[in-house]
């Protein structure tokens, strides 16, 4: 998975301070990211295990605080929590924290050009698509996705104009729409 980058320190804080997180709140779900990687590393994929008194205690705070900072990340679809019930008399509670990534805008030209070459090749008439080592389409990819502000966004135009977008010819059109002067 090389070509998605996570977010290092700096940037994860930073874009949950924008979430509108607190120091507390983002130091938890990064002690949670940390622990959860750990563990995945070790071949296990299910989740932090750990208690609120564990965690509390790891970051210097209340109990009460770990409390309502998970309550938090979970409304903020920061992590999801469970409960293993497999034993009747001892429920674990299971923290799954969000894969927070971003990926580069190069790993969206590539997406975004496989996505179109899907679709052209769902068309029965079309025997065409696009070039992923072509630097012409490459550019008007990065040009579309910068004009619509993500590769989503495009994909969402993608499958709302299928009357337009008809064949290799309709798409290499406008693209060409998009080229840099």
């Amino acid at each position: 998975m090389s070509y998605i980058s996570f977010y290092d320190d700096g940037e994860l804080r930073a874009y949950l301070f924008e979430r509108g997180l607190n120091l507390s709140q983002a130091s938890l779900f990064m002690l949670l990211q940390s622990i959860d990687k750990y563990a995945e590393q070790h071949g296990n994929y299910s989740g932090v295990k750990a208690s609120n008194t564990k965690l509390a205690s790891e970051l210097n705070l209340t109990t009460r605080t770990i409390t309502n900072n998970l309550n938090e990340l979970e409304k903020n679809k920061l992590i999801k929590i469970s409960y293993d019930r497999t034993i009747p008399t001892n429920t674990k509670r299971i923290i799954k924290p969000a894969k927070l990534v971003k990926y580069t805008l190069e790993s969206q030209i590539s997406g975004l050009i496989g996505y179109i070459n899907t679709f052209l090749n769902s068309i029965p008439e079309n025997w065409d698509e696009l070039d992923k080592d072509d630097p012409e389409i490459k550019d008007q990819i990065k040009n579309v996705i910068t004009y619509f502000g993500s590769d989503k966004a495009v994909i969402n135009y993608i499958n709302s104009n299928r009357d337009e977008l008809t064949d290799y010819d309709a798409f290499v059109d406008w693209l060409s729409h998009f080229s840099t002067p």
